[in-house]
């Protein structure tokens, strides 16, 4: 029962809501960081997270915590005022418990609508034990119900309401639950908790404040083996800058205008490809300010390859607390055009700059010792080469450490291309003039590369003319009827020796209780089917179903309606399953032979249409063996000129590429 006197109300535009949560806040990460925010000032020592386990009409989101929560008045001129400025109000930078105030704009608490419809918020005060449960309609508030469109005051609805209570205080807190969600995918707990860490640094600067997602805590722990250097801590002792100060592994230094910061940058191993972890993150107060970037560097600097392994922190306190707000609104960018943040930029700009030319000089050192230690083995083939010669390869390998792009895999393959080249005789007059040079000019490397590329499609045209003669070793087998079962079964282990395309699928055995279950509705009644051999691969999102009939079984037209239903079903099942990694469903059905009635062709055409395919062995291989053919001739024209590839090629009959 909810008292006659127990009324709030909003008393601004409802079409703020659609600039001020749903324009915004549109990812789950944005919007349920800004609630954070909110129990961070509101004293909590914890926040529960909970992520619904799929996305269904019911599904929702819950934020709580134990903060201090909110009376009656308070939810009114606090939570349903919009700019609320909490440190004015309490004319001070830090909440009753001594933190700093993460919130300053009062337009945070509304994020909620960016990824829900429904907002239901219940509160219990710490001070009074007033407990208040309302609810938010994005409906009612943006206009869409005709109810609030004008500036008129709009009632809330206020669910339920109990007075002061002395034995409630010691439940305070406040709970938001998003409901209606208009999310798109249902976010990765796992993934969530990292990106949750990622725009805090609560972790590492706040020990009575824990954030937990479905139960388990956000982690700022860092990588360590993706990492390959961390600065300050790998400074050498020649290249501190002056006035830097280290502070367990962070980097203290003052800006030209007093302003003081803390640092710490990392270079990972492989290039990054994570938005939220490549390039530099500013932090004031614990929170972010300034997504992740390289202070507008532009091209023309030593190391500039280095900006694709380089990802750091730096906390700018002072940057949230000027007159002027110079954060923006969604957190995401700091005005870089106000004097207040000039003296950042410009320190940011010569200190990145100073790293990648650090960077640079390391990774190159570092490539040459693993380098040296990967060519151990090879001390014989080395030893064999004249001293001079051996001096020419070590110098080449060392300009080629150097260049950035290349990983250290593709480092260890062109250095043996190198020295592969040099015992050839070829190339002579290449390496030894990049042995003579400290760096390696663009034409320089691409004519490694053009070897490094013959070498490779070498390589693969001799695996292309191995899995054509063991096609064509199957043909023989199956015009003797030798088709034996153990051959089935490599086959069905091996499904990628039939088709080029299939080279990058692995077997999938994540789904086995859920195509056992498709199955027996749609197949296992069938005559043919019993003791099949299920095969399912995937490559990224997609899988392919691969159906072997008993041997002797010839395909009719119930067979492959049934593999129809089968694949039909199975793409619903995998469709339901919306945080699942699959969004498409492919199949295969293959028999020893195929039943050739009236109106049969058109029906495998229409299934070929539809992802679907019903062949028999002999029209399998026969595809296959065209496959690999034209793969051999792709690989053939990547190194025309090259005579291993044309003896390769000679020797292969029907390629289009071994009669030029």
């Amino acid at each position: 029962m909810v008292p006659a006197e127990a009324k709030l109300y909003i008393d601004f535009h409802g079409r703020v809501i659609e600039h001020l949560g749903i324009d915004m806040y549109q990812s789950p990460i944005a919007a349920i960081a800004e609630l954070v925010s909110n129990s961070w000032d509101a004293d909590a020592n914890s926040v529960q997270v909970k992520l619904p386990k799929n996305l269904a009409p019911s599904s929702e989101i819950i934020i709580s915590d134990d903060g201090e929560g909110m009376t009656l008045q308070q939810c009114q001129d606090r939570y349903l005022r919009v700019g609320y400025n909490r440190r004015k109000d309490r004319q001070s930078e830090l909440t009753a418990g001594g933190r700093p105030v993460m919130g300053r704009k009062g337009i945070g608490k509304f994020a909620g609508f960016g990824i829900a419809d429904l907002v239901i918020v219940e509160t219990v005060s710490k001070e009074t034990g007033e407990r208040t449960v309302f609810e938010l309609d994005v409906a009612r508030l943006t206009g869409e119900s005709e109810e609030y469109a004008s500036e008129t005051l709009l009632d809330v609805e206020v669910v339920e309401y109990s007075g002061p209570d002395d034995s409630a205080r010691s439940q305070h807190g406040t709970t938001i639950r998003l409901r209606n969600l208009t999310l798109k995918k249902r976010p990765n707990k796992d993934q969530f908790r990292v990106s949750m860490a990622r725009r805090f640094l609560l972790l590492e600067r706040a020990d009575e404040f824990e954030v937990l997602v479905n139960g388990d805590p956000i982690s700022t722990e860092e990588d360590v083996e993706r990492i390959q250097f961390t600065f300050p801590p790998d400074y050498a002792e020649k290249e501190i800058p002056p006035g830097l100060q280290i502070e367990d592994g962070w980097g203290v230094e003052a800006l030209s205008n007093g302003e003081k910061i803390r640092w710490r940058f990392h270079f990972y191993h492989d290039p990054i490809h994570e938005d939220e972890l490549a390039g530099i993150s500013i932090f004031s107060h614990h929170k972010l300010s300034q997504r992740p970037f390289l202070f507008n560097l532009s091209g023309g600097f030593g190391g500039q390859q280095g900006t694709s392994y380089l990802s750091g922190r730096i906390e700018a306190d002072f940057i949230d607390d000027q007159e002027k707000d110079l954060i923006s609104t969604e957190r995401q960018r700091i005005n870089w055009e106000s004097d207040a943040a000039l003296p950042l930029a410009a320190w940011g700009q010569e200190r990145v700059k100073s790293l990648l030319r650090i960077w640079q000089d390391r990774r190159a050192a570092t490539k040459v010792k693993a380098m040296n230690a990967r060519i151990e083995p090879f001390s014989q083939r080395l030893g064999k080469l004249e001293k001079h010669e051996r001096r020419i390869v070590d110098r080449a390998f060392t300009s080629l450490a150097k260049i950035a792009v290349i990983s250290d895999d593709q480092f260890e393959d062109l250095a043996n291309a190198i020295l592969n080249a040099w015992e050839g005789g070829r190339l002579r007059d290449l390496i030894d003039d990049l042995g003579r040079t400290n760096e390696m000019d663009a034409d320089a490397l691409v004519r490694i590369l053009v070897e490094s590329r013959a070498m490779n499609a070498l390589h693969a045209a001799e695996r292309v003319k191995i899995q054509l003669n063991l096609i064509e070793g199957l043909e023989e087998r199956i015009k003797n009827r030798e088709l034996e079962n153990a051959v089935r079964d490599y086959i069905a282990e091996n499904p990628w020796m039939i088709s080029p395309e299939w080279d990058t699928f692995k077997v999938e055995k994540s789904l086995e209780n859920m195509m056992k279950l498709v199955g027996e509705t749609s197949l296992d009644t069938l005559n043919g089917w019993k003791g099949r051999v299920d095969l399912v691969l995937c490559a990224g999102h997609q899988l392919l179903v691969i159906e072997f009939m008993r041997p002797g079984v010839t395909a009719d037209w119930d067979h492959v309606g049934r593999f129809e239903r089968y694949i039909f079903s199975l793409r619903e099942a995998v469709n339901a399953n919306r945080g699942g990694d699959f969004n498409s469903v492919t199949g295969l059905m293959v028999a020893d032979k195929l039943e050739r009635p009236a109106g049969f062709n058109e029906k495998l055409s229409g299934l070929r249409r539809q992802g679907m395919d019903a062949t028999d062995w002999s029209g399998l291989l026969s595809k296959a063996k065209s496959q690999w053919q034209d793969y051999f001739d792709i690989l053939f024209q990547r190194a025309p000129e090259d005579g291993r590839m044309q003896s390769l090629a000679g020797g292969n009959p029907g390629s289009s590429s071994g009669s030029e």
